[in-house]
C-alpha cells in the first residue's frame, strides 16, 4: 500500500451507488491517490469547485445529473475545464458519446479494478483535452 502524500494526485470518484464509490475509492487510495467522493453529478460539481481534484472518475448513469451533463458543465467552467474527466458505464462507448460530452477517457464496465490506478495515471500523464 502506498500512502497518499500532499503531492499525491487527488481523484474525485463519482457514482450514485455507494458500494461502487467505496470500492473505487479504496482501490485508488490503496494505490496512493488522495481520494474524494461524491454520490451524484450535482454533488460532484459542488465538490470539484471547492476541492479542485486532479482528475474525476465519474459514472454516466446517475439520477440527479447524468455524468455526461456533469462533464459538460465542468468543461464549460473556466476554473475547472482543465481537470481530466474519465467517464465509465456499462453501456457501449459508442452509445455513451463520451467525447461529445468533453470527457478525456472512457472505461466500460466491468473494468479491471486492479488496472484502474495505472489507467488513471495514464490519463493524468496525457493531460486534459
Amino acid at each position: 500500500m502506498t500512502e497518499p502524500t500532499a503531492a499525491s494526485p487527488r481523484v474525485l470518484v463519482v457514482d450514485d451507488e455507494p458500494a461502487i464509490t467505496t470500492l473505487l475509492a479504496e482501490m485508488l487510495a490503496y494505490a496512493g491517490f488522495g481520494v474524494l467522493h461524491a454520490h451524484g453529478g450535482a454533488a460532484a460539481l459542488t465538490l470539484a469547485r471547492t476541492e479542485r481534484p486532479d482528475v474525476i472518475l465519474m459514472d454516466v448513469m446517475m439520477p440527479d445529473l447524468d455524468g455526461r451533463d456533469a462533464c459538460r458543465a465542468l468543461k464549460m467552467d473556466h476554473a475547472l475545464q482543465h481537470i481530466p474527466v474519465i467517464l465509465f458505464s456499462s453501456a457501449d462507448e459508442r452509445d455513451v458519446h463520451w467525447r461529445g460530452a468533453g470527457a478525456d477517457a472512457f472505461l466500460q464496465k466491468p473494468f479491471s479494478i486492479r488496472a484502474l490506478p495505472a489507467f488513471v495515471r495514464s490519463v493524468l500523464a496525457n493531460g486534459s483535452s
